[in-house]
Formats: structure tokens, C-alpha cells, sequence
């Protein structure tokens, strides 16, 4: 707020942890702005759905509760819209970030990003374009929880001052920012592991035991300082520390900030814990989702593979097992057959087969080339895979596709890619999303046939959760020692590299290597969607979304 305030800011970005008053913060900072130096007002939220919703439970009432605000309300119904108000001399408009129209046309002098991370590609950039005919007293302001490293609301927070919190420690007076540490670290978030709090018979915390060892630790060795899981101890942390900027050659006029949830004082260190050995766990599943989300929304922290990946570079050849795809697997619960749909050449048809165990754990059954659709049914009765498992890549011949599962009795699953890392369905962070489409789109029978399930996949998701099983950092992902050397050279096309953006920042993204075909590839990546819409790699009691 004093940043806001400051003449000489004029961009102020915070990338944080959920539930941390980040929406509150720039509704002060709005009504401050209508009060005290008004001029026309964009705020961007995920949608405008989202927008009517925050219109409605909280801007409006906050608006007409602020004294100096409620003042200047219009009280015609035409300068009062539940998406636009005309205070004088403060226009405000509320717009989703899926809106064009709404980034580029009128210019601002004043722009909230609320929840940035929700927004697509391209668009904080293009909101920068609004502030030409206000070149020295704009302001830009991104409150978010983060997502992936390198997306463009890391590399705005990276381009400003990234400041964080310190706090001196009242007992040795060292003055350490405030962060979660990890099990090697001297300070940070601590908990004991012992006899009282877990149960190694049956490998889980006794909760109510943990909790009474929760607790922050100073971060000097020679210092045995802690802070307890109590409101005073929190409020200690949350209002008596200060912020210290780490990039000195920043912009004096961009500032950003970043804290996790050990920040607010009403966030419980307990609950925080909990989430993070839940997180473990899914983690021992091959789920990285739920890890994903508390390094997110709980430590306010983007997300790296370095969070999965231990084990550094290797090849393919590390993954060969000795056993004969033939013969029975004891471990087995599912058989998964996918096929990747490819037209050059005339209509042919990759596969691959493999068998799912739990926790990330699977086999290589069956890869090849196919040449017609019977010969897709015959080679899956063939390796003894269900109807229900025969998951077919849609996204370039999705009609065709979709006649092919009406024809199976709506057995075999319909798949299409997009090149997203997650989707986020209430509040959480999954590598696909299941809806429906219209098998008869585009005939005279549209709209009259039954709807077909099409699980919708996240690539970029899907391959960070591959290469995990192929490095080795998660499940046990084996290939028998018969697999091409085609499918091996498909198989790891594709890889991750460090790019530079204009603003000198560091960002990762993936790349195919050498113009590889990716066709194995692709099957592969469905393989893991595959699993995980099924509940093999999810701990046991969730139901599977699509089975028998």
C-alpha cells in the first residue's frame, strides 16, 4: 500500500500464497485510488463470470461501506452496472482476461490483475499497451498465486525489486527471511518424526501427536529460538519483520514482493503440514498435482520438475527390465492400450500397450504400427485389453474418432491435447479435464445422438509427469529389452531448456529435440493421463472417472 502510494511506482506485482488477503489488498488499494487520485480503472479477473461473482459478494459491498467511496457512487442505474461503475473522474470496469477487446481498447490509468496465473498467454503483456496515455503516473498492480516457472507472471515478479520477508530473531538477533526450509535446513518449518507421531507399522502420522511439534526455528545454528503454532507467535512473525529487496538492478519504478503462507498470521503452521505430508504421499502415487499446489498456493513458490527430478540426466536404456510381456504380472490391475491417429502416408496407427500397477508402477507390453481399425480391435483382444481401456488420440481426426467409440458401444475413450501444463477444476490442479462432444458434429444427425466422454489432456503436464517415470524420480516406469529403437528414439523427443525473455529473465520450456516424430511420445503421455483418470496413480478411496 505504501508502494501504491509512492509517485515514483508505478508497477507493484505479488506473487503469494492463497488465502493471504490478496484480493482485499487491491480492493483497498482501489477505493483509495477513487478517493484520494482518481482515473479510469480496469480490473482483469479470470472471467467475466468471475467478475460478476466478485462484483456482487464484495466490491459492491465493500464500495458502498468505504464513506469517501459511497460519496462519489453514481446513482443512476446507467453509470451503475454490476461490471461498470462511472465514479467522476474514476470510471472503473471489470473484465475477464478472455476478453480482447476489453485488454486493448480504452487506455488506464489504473490496472488490477487479480489472480494472474488464470490468465492466457499474452495477456499481462498486452495489458501493458494501456497505460500509453499515462507514461509517468500509471499503475499496474498483479496480486497472484504463482504456477510455472518462466510464465509471465514469474518473469514480471522477477523483473521487479522481488522482495521478501525478513525477521530478526529476538534471541540471537540474526535476521533471516521467512521460508519453509527444508529437512537439512537448520531453520524453517519444523515437525519431529518419532514414535509418538508416526506409526511405522502402518505407515502414517498420528496427526494429533504432530501437531504439538509444529513449530518455526530460527535459522542460526548456535540459536535454538522457536516460534509455537499460537496467535501471538504468528502475529510475531507477521508484524515484526521487514522487507528486503534481492535484485538490485531493478527498475526504481517496479517493486514486486513474494511470501508464502508462514506470512499471515491467522494460517495455521499445523494445517500447512499436513497438507505437505498429504502432498508427500499423493507423491509416492506418481500424483505430483496435490505437491504442485501447496508449493503453489500454500509456499507461494512456482512450480520446477526440480520439485520431482532427483536424479539428474539418464537414458532410456536405465528403464529396460528383464521381463517377458507375455507372461503374467502379478502386480498388474490395468491394461491400457493407446493409439495415436496419423494420416500421411495413408490412415495408420501408433500403439503402445502397457500394464499399470499402483503407485506409478508399469510395464511396456506392446508397441507397433497398425494399419486399420480392425486391426486396432484384433491386436487389443490380442494382449487381452478391455474395450473400456482403448484410449485414441482425437485431436486431428476427431469424426472419424468419435464413429469409432459410438461404434465400440461407447467402450473406447476419446482423447484430444492442449498445450497447457494443468487445468483447474474447483480450486485444484489436475493434468486433464473430462467433458463431453457431439459424435454426430457436423451430419445431419447432430444433437440427436448420446453425447461421448472426451478427456481433455494437458501436454505439457503430461510430459513433466513422463519424463519424472523415465528419469527414474517416480513409480517404477519399465520397457522390456525388445523395444525399438524407434520407439526409444520417439519416446524421449521431447525435452526441457532454459530461454531468455526480453527482459533478460530465465524461463523453462519444452522443446521437441532434432524434429524427432513424437507419435510414441504422444501414446505415452496418454498412457499417464490414462492412468490417472482411472485412479491408479491417486491414493486408494477415489473413485476412478471412467472404467468398467
Amino acid at each position: 500500500m505504501e508502494c501504491f502510494a509512492d509517485e515514483g511506482i508505478n508497477e507493484i506485482t505479488c506473487m503469494c500464497s492463497a488465502q493471504s488477503a490478496k484480493t482485499l489488498t487491491i480492493l483497498v488499494l482501489m477505493c483509495w485510488a477513487i478517493a484520494e487520485d482518481p482515473g479510469p480503472i480496469l480490473w482483469v479477473t479470470s472471467s467475466e463470470k468471475e467478475g460478476k461473482k466478485l462484483s456482487k459478494s464484495r466490491l459492491m459491498p465493500l464500495l458502498e461501506r468505504c464513506a469517501p467511496v459511497a460519496a462519489k457512487m453514481p446513482q443512476s442505474k446507467t453509470h451503475k452496472t454490476t461490471l461498470e461503475i462511472y465514479f467522476p473522474g474514476a470510471p472503473l470496469v471489470i473484465v475477464g482476461c478472455e476478453a480482447e477487446a476489453g485488454l486493448q481498447s480504452t487506455p488506464y490509468r489504473y490496472v488490477f490483475c487479480d489472480e494472474a496465473r488464470q490468465y492466457p498467454t499474452g495477456a499481462l503483456e498486452m495489458l501493458s499497451k494501456r497505460f500509453r496515455s499515462y507514461p509517468h503516473n500509471y499503475k499496474k498492480v498483479i496480486i497472484s498465486t504463482p504456477d510455472m516457472e518462466g510464465d509471465a507472471l514469474h518473469r514480471a515478479f522477477l523483473a521487479g525489486s522481488q522482495e521478501r520477508w525478513h525477521l530478526r530473531c529476538p534471541k540471537c538477533g540474526d535476521e533471516h527471511e521467512i521460508t519453509w526450509g527444508d529437512k537439512l535446513s537448520v531453520g524453517g518449518l519444523k515437525w519431529d518424526k518419532n514414535a509418538q507421531t508416526f506409526d511405522d507399522i502402518k505407515n502414517t502420522y498420528r496427526f494429533d501427536e504432530l501437531d504439538k511439534t509444529v513449530r518455526y526455528c530460527c535459522w542460526n545454528e548456535a540459536c535454538d529460538h522457536t516460534w509455537k503454532d499460537i496467535t501471538s507467535d504468528r502475529k510475531y512473525i507477521s508484524t515484526e519483520g521487514r522487507w528486503v529487496a534481492m535484485n538490485e538492478n531493478a527498475p526504481s519504478n517496479s517493486v514486486s514482493f513474494t511470501w508464502g503462507a508462514i506470512l499471515p498470521w491467522w494460517a495455521s503452521m499445523t494445517s500447512q503440514v499436513r497438507e505437505f505430508l498429504a502432498a508427500k504421499s499423493a507423491l509416492e502415487w506418481a500424483d505430483t498435482a496435490p505437491l504442485k499446489d501447496h508449493m503453489n498456493e500454500t509456499r507461494g513458490q512456482v512450480w520446477t520438475d526440480q520439485y520431482v527430478y532427483t536424479s539428474g540426466e539418464k537414458y532410456i536404456e536405465d528403464r529396460i527390465v528383464a521381463y517377458d510381456p507375455e507372461s503374467e504380472w502379478l502386480e498388474e490391475q490395468r491394461r491400457i492400450m493407446t493409439v495415436d491417429v496419423q494420416g500421411k502416408g495413408g490412415r495408420h496407427f501408433y500403439v503402445v500397450i502397457r500394464a499399470w500397477s499402483f503407485r506409478g508402477w508399469s510395464r511396456l507390453i506392446m508397441n507397433g504400427v497398425l494399419w486399420s481399425w480392425e486391426e486396432i480391435a484384433l491386436v487389443a483382444a490380442q494382449w487381452k485389453v478391455d474395450p473400456v481401456n482403448v484410449v485414441i488420440d482425437s485431436g486431428a481426426w476427431a469424426p472419424e474418432v468419435y464413429k469409432q467409440v459410438v461404434a465400440s458401444g461407447y467402450r473406447y475413450k476419446a482423447f484430444k491435447g492442449d498445450d497447457k501444463d494443468t487445468y483447474r477444476i474447483a480450486g485444484k490442479s489436475y493434468i486433464y479435464n473430462i467433458t463431453k462432444a457431439d459424435p454426430a458434429i457436423g451430419t445431419a444427425d447432430q444433437g440427436r445422438v448420446r453425447p461421448i466422454d472426451l478427456v481433455l489432456w494437458a501436454k505439457y503436464g503430461a510430459l513433466s509427469r513422463l519424463h519424472a517415470f523415465m528419469h527414474g524420480d517416480l513409480g517404477k516406469w519399465e520397457i522390456h529389452a525388445a523395444a525399438s529403437a524407434e520407439y526409444k528414439m520417439q519416446v524421449t523427443s521431447w525435452d526441457r531448456r532454459a530461454r531468455s525473455s526480453r527482459d533478460g529473465s530465465q524461463f523453462m520450456e519444452w522443446y521437441q529435440k532434432n524434429a524427432r516424430q513424437d507419435h510414441y511420445a504422444d501414446c505415452e503421455q496418454m498412457q499417464v493421463i490414462a492412468a490417472a483418470v482411472t485412479g491408479l496413480l491417486s491414493e486408494p478411496g477415489e473413485m476412478p472417472l471412467f472404467g468398467e
